[in-house]
């Protein structure tokens, strides 16, 4: 990415003559790209989703007899969905040379996410209380989550409906300003001067203002856990 950028803000600054428009591009092509079209929250609702699935095999499982949860999430891990499949057969893992609940709670810190908390709360709140009906409840859990992706797919194509009219904008600028450039090359005469590269440059930095300003209004904000573990 570094290299294409340093490519493209060469080019545009031999292209126009101006500095400041190499630079410009140059940090464009490194930037926009995290701004206007971001995978953490796609990221994390594939986790999320992963998560329920995850969830309901082991408590089919559980209901079909396969042992204790234990031996559950173990076979688990063999069809795992696969942005929960590294996390689970680590767990698995962990299982077999650690403790349950040290197992389960090094789990929900590597995910970090309030929905692996609900799920492994509930299964340290069983296993230290006992009782049945284990996939009764994992299966609740499951459910819950899923309508919980649901209501978090709408949001987030809510969020993007903004990100979408900026792209469209940013294209219509850059299609325009090119077009200038080739064919008409003498308005923009004043930013070849200094005082014009001075005037670009400021309104360079009120656009990157503007995409940051928009992107964090965009950005879901970060989940608070409630399953911490001590001296984490």
């Amino acid at each position: 990415m570094a290299v294409t950028a340093v490519l493209l803000g060469g080019v545009a600054w031999w292209a126009t003559g101006w500095p400041v428009a190499g630079l410009a591009v140059a940090a464009a092509t490194i930037g926009l790209p995290h701004v206007l079209a971001p995978d953490h929250a796609r990221t994390a609702i594939s986790r999320a989703e992963a998560l329920a699935t995850w969830t309901h095999r082991v408590a089919d499982l559980l209901a079909s007899g396969a042992g204790g949860l234990s031996q559950a999430i173990v076979r688990s891990a063999a069809t795992a969905p696969e942005p929960l499949a590294a996390p689970v057969e680590r767990l698995a893992g962990r299982l077999r040379t650690h403790g349950t609940e040290t197992a389960l709670r090094q789990f929900a810190d590597e995910l970090a996410d309030p929905a692996a908390d609900a799920v492994v709360l509930a299964l340290l709140l069983r296993l230290r209380a006992g009782g049945r009906g284990l996939a009764d409840l994992l299966h609740r859990q499951a459910d819950a989550q899923a309508r919980d992706v649901a209501a978090r797919r709408t949001i987030e194509a809510d969020r993007a409906k903004p990100r979408t009219t900026v792209r469209c904008l940013i294209g219509i600028t850059l299609a325009m300003t090119t077009g200038l450039v080739v064919f008409a090359g003498h308005y923009l005469a004043p930013f070849s001067t200094t005082p014009g590269q001075f005037a670009l440059a400021a309104i360079a930095l009120l656009g990157a203002v503007s995409l940051l300003w928009m992107h964090r209004l965009t950005t879901p904000p970060t989940p608070h856990r409630y399953l911490i573990t001590q001296g984490s």
